[in-house]
């Protein structure tokens, strides 16, 4: 006899999941995407850009593979810790846990932290045309020829 397939069986998926990554992405490929994962910072990427990057290299990990609600927070906690620092400084308090939460937070700030930005800059610009002739350095009155000596008042 030879080797019997079954066909229209249930696999768990669990045991789907090791065997396709064992065969399509070798252990090499494995180890990189989770080194970049836990390098990948916010930095110039807008909030969805780093989202999309951060859960692309999530499906990867050998962290995020467990059940859901293993790894929920230790997932929250390091796309958290790759934010940037004005995003990080006002969600890290919140101490939020749920991943979705977490990034639709997240968003709100970058769309707050723009429109302040964007609110200086056309404040600058206004402060800048209509008080400049106000703030112009004095023109200082030198007698020419240099030092001018004082009379020294009776000696």
């Amino acid at each position: 006899m030879g080797k019997e397939t079954v066909q229209n069986a249930d696999i768990p998926w669990d045991v789907f999941q090791t065997a396709f990554y064992k065969k399509y992405f070798p252990e090499s490929v494995r180890e990189a995407r989770e080194l970049e994962l836990m390098q990948l910072k916010h930095g110039s990427l807008s909030v969805a850009d780093y989202t999309s990057r951060f859960e692309e290299l999530c499906r990867f990990s050998r962290v995020c593979q467990g059940a859901l609600k293993s790894y929920e927070s230790w997932k929250c906690i390091k796309y958290q810790g790759g934010l940037r620092d004005t995003i990080m400084t006002i969600v890290a308090p919140l101490e939020i846990r749920i991943f979705f939460e977490l990034v639709n937070k997240a968003r709100g700030v970058e769309e707050y932290v723009k429109k302040v930005a964007s609110s200086r800059d056309t404040r600058k610009g206004n402060n800048n045309r209509g008080l400049g002739k106000y703030f112009q350095p004095r023109a200082q009155n030198f007698k020419r020829g240099g030092h001018a000596p004082q009379s020294q008042g009776g000696l």
